[in-house]
């Protein structure tokens, strides 16, 4: 059963460009070498330009897991530290409903 989930990452202003670049370069691995993550896509708050969401559709609770202990996920944590990232994500599940 595919599960969904949605995340708030929030960034230090000025450093946009650099978490999009880096956001991406992981975009790309996941793509690559995750065949259960079925949708990863990152979105800007309107509102707030240093408030992105991540909404994430996995296969199943497995394939999550595997994208938490994937390569890529912990080759993009070095880059999205150092003060990119204002504090850790907020990750909730979300329900399908249609």
């Amino acid at each position: 059963m595919k599960v969904g989930y949605l995340a708030t990452l929030k960034v230090a202003d000025g450093k946009q460009a650099d978490f999009e670049a880096a956001f991406a370069e992981m975009q790309k691995a996941v793509a690559a070498d995750e065949p259960g993550t079925l949708q990863y896509d990152l979105l800007q708050d309107e509102a707030d330009p240093t408030t992105y969401r991540v909404f994430e559709i996995y296969e199943s609770e497995d394939a999550r897991k595997v994208h938490g202990k994937s390569a890529a996920f912990g080759a993009a944590a070095a880059p999205l530290g150092g003060g990119v990232m204002t504090a850790a994500p907020d990750v909730v599940p979300v329900k399908f409903i249609s």
